[in-house]
């Protein structure tokens, strides 16, 4: 079975499982449906809560950023990898993401980002990487009542437009989709993760092959992440992620462990801090990252 059916099949699955345990009481099943009816005095107020991002641990935020809003998000990231024949060392900057509150649950995205590679013995490589463009729907929230299962959760379909360097662009477009999912598990402990499925390495530098215009291919991903309060400023989470690739001659399995820390300076501006490494031998075997956002 291919990953394409076999994310398929599981998406299906997802779904009417959601349809069959929904409360018949509720009126509505996703969210969004509403989006475009509901009065604006209605609907949620972003900027009660503190601002949530997606730029520095794999899983992605499990809430949309809300109506009217316009969030920045961008860092720098560095990783390592000693193959044992070699040394592999890349910068990325400025993972810029800019993301649109288009209604209460449904937001659009953009990011660009630019990569260099060096590699010894070997040509050094740089250039920016395709330009991502993102919508993000919330499907459900989590029930404040204690026996409901629902997960606060959203879904990003992702394309991928060929306007990169010649180093990382795959020159065609490419698809992925990422079902995020969290549970509040008690008053200060989250435990969230999300499953994906793309093409070409997710237009992701570090994921595409060797000669990303040759090869097309299928990624699966899985994550799951905790993630605490230490205080009212600052929060920390531990994630593993895993991506695993079909279709290329060489197949490969990445598997990643990392930690963070958030610190809100404000409600609408945080700074982070990352650090992670590797446990297959695909993988980077250590990387670090700081950066920041702030919500408009």
């Amino acid at each position: 079975m291919s990953i394409g059916s076999l994310f398929g099949r599981t998406g299906i699955f997802v779904f009417l499982s959601f349809w069959i345990q929904q409360p018949p009481v509720s009126a509505q099943l996703f969210e969004f449906c509403d989006d475009f009816t509901k009065h604006i005095r209605s609907q949620r107020d972003p900027y009660e809560e503190r601002i949530e991002t997606e730029r520095h641990d794999f899983t992605q935020s499990a809430v949309t950023v809300g109506r009217g809003v316009l969030q920045v998000e961008g860092g720098y990231s560095y990783f390592y990898k000693d193959t044992g024949e070699e040394i592999e060392g890349a910068h990325t900057t400025p993972e810029m993401m800019f993301r649109v509150g288009l209604s209460e649950d449904i937001e659009l995205r953009l990011r660009t980002d630019y990569a260099w590679q060096f590699i010894d013995e070997a040509p050094n490589r740089s250039g920016a990487e395709d330009l991502r463009l993102t919508v993000k729907r919330q499907k459900t929230r989590q029930c404040e009542c204690r026996d409901s299962w629902i997960p606060t959760s959203a879904l990003e379909i992702r394309t991928a437009v060929p306007t990169g360097g010649d180093a990382w662009s795959t020159n065609r477009v490419g698809l992925s989709l990422d079902y995020i999912y969290e549970w509040q598990i008690a008053e200060n402990i989250t435990f969230a993760g999300s499953t994906g499925w793309g093409v070409d390495g997710l237009g992701d530098f570090g994921l595409v092959a060797d000669s990303p215009a040759e090869e097309r291919f299928e990624v699966m991903t899985q994550s799951a992440v905790v993630g605490c309060e230490l205080s009212e400023q600052n929060t920390m989470y531990a994630e593993w992620f895993g991506l695993f690739s079909d279709g290329l001659a060489e197949e490969y399995i990445i598997s990643v462990l990392n930690v963070g820390v958030d610190h809100y300076v404000t409600k609408n501006l945080v700074l982070d801090v990352r650090v992670g490494a590797g446990l297959t031998d695909d993988a980077d075997d250590f990387f670090c990252g700081i950066g920041g956002a702030y919500r408009f």
